[in-house]
């Protein structure tokens, strides 16, 4: 359990701060976003959580406008992100899925 308890350590280094610019890794037409705020009063963003995010790039059939501000949830991370049984892994970019206020994703169609 000592090596886990380290491990969770190491987890807790892969984060998104405030102002770097995500890729969107859904189909909602939005290319990339800025993160504004993580919420419920962190610093920063690990994976799986929310955070806010401004519209900065979009495809010309994209429900969301440039420069709207939507939440999304983190599903990638460029830092390692280390696992109980002692494995790694680590992604080549950060990204995010858009969600509503319901919490729901922000797809067009089926995935």
């Amino acid at each position: 359990m000592a090596s886990c308890n380290f491990l969770s350590q190491l987890q807790q280094r892969t984060f998104i701060q405030m102002r770097i610019v995500l890729k969107v890794a859904d189909n909602s037409g939005v290319k990339t976003v800025m993160c504004i705020q993580p919420l419920k009063g962190k610093k920063v963003a690990r994976l799986g959580d929310t955070i806010v995010v401004s519209v900065k790039e979009v495809m010309h059939n994209a429900k969301v406008k440039k420069g709207e501000v939507v939440k999304a949830v983190v599903v990638r991370a460029a830092m390692d992100h280390g696992r109980c049984d002692g494995s790694f892994v680590k992604f080549d970019d950060n990204a995010v899925v858009l969600i509503d206020k319901y919490h729901v994703g922000m797809v067009m169609g089926q995935i």
